[in-house]
């Protein structure tokens, strides 16, 4: 979990754990058990006012890894939040979103 999603997660469980062990609750007071219930209830209506088109709530986790990426996030760390066992899977669904600078690779050499 990103640490600066922490705090926001502990002002949601002040107003639902005190009774329940689960920090997002429906309208009755019980979990969310269903994907479905989620998309159903709450993001098809907040992509609507959001005026985003539709996309299933999986694609945000390839949203978030390739903002990740082309924002030169270490690989290491974006496959640990995608919980990939190691870093292959990643660079082989990613590593087209990382961004290619015209740089010279290796100069530090010419200083040995």
């Amino acid at each position: 979990m990103l640490d600066n999603l922490f705090p926001y997660l502990q002002e949601q469980y002040k107003l639902t754990g005190k009774h329940n062990s689960y920090v997002f609750l429906n309208k009755d007071d019980e979990h969310y058990y269903d994907i479905k219930r989620i998309r159903d209830s709450k993001w098809k209506k907040l992509l609507k006012e959001c005026e985003i088109e539709y996309r299933t709530i999986y694609q945000m986790r390839h949203t978030f890894a390739t903002v990740m990426i082309e924002n030169k996030e270490d690989i290491l760390w974006v496959s640990n939040m995608l919980g990939h066992s190691d870093s292959s899977m990643t660079l082989q669904m990613y590593v087209k979103y990382r961004k290619r600078e015209n740089v010279k690779k290796a100069s530090y050499l010419g200083n040995i």
